[in-house]
């Protein structure tokens, strides 16, 4: 369960999409913004606080399963699998993987999968990522 404040424009969209439900719920602050208290049993999605969520618990399972979080970019995690290191990166929920047997990436996805729910996965020698074509 996740304790969230909503403010200003999204307190009023929820407000909107579910009158019934929210609008006892609604208080005004100070600067007269609407403000709505609700309890979530998830993150909303394309919040800032979502995406520091997710940060957090991708890293904590991540760090479970034996990476390691790179000290100069916490966006990047490393193992060695096989003899061979298996590099994470992420850009909010957008993941990268490499590694040199495809069998560890599908092991690793399989992982994420069983984590995470069903994940769009795109293997392959030419990919693009973050508005990048990367080519192998």
């Amino acid at each position: 369960t996740l304790h969230m404040t909503l403010r200003g424009r999204i307190a009023e969209l929820m407000v909107a999409a579910a009158p019934e439900v929210y609008r006892d719920y609604v208080t005004v602050d100070r600067q007269g913004r609407k403000i709505l208290y609700v309890e979530l049993k998830k993150a909303l999605y394309g919040l800032v606080k979502s995406a520091l969520l997710f940060y957090r618990k991708l890293w904590g399972d991540l760090a479970s399963q034996g990476f390691e979080i790179n000290p100069y970019d916490p966006c990047v995690a490393n193992k060695t699998i096989n003899g061979h290191q298996m590099t994470v990166c992420w850009y909010v929920d957008d993941l990268y993987m490499s590694h040199m047997d495809r069998g560890a990436i599908e092991d690793f996805v399989r992982w994420l999968e069983r984590t995470y729910g069903k994940l769009q996965v795109k293997i392959g020698d030419e990919l693009e990522y973050l508005g990048m074509d990367l080519k192998f």
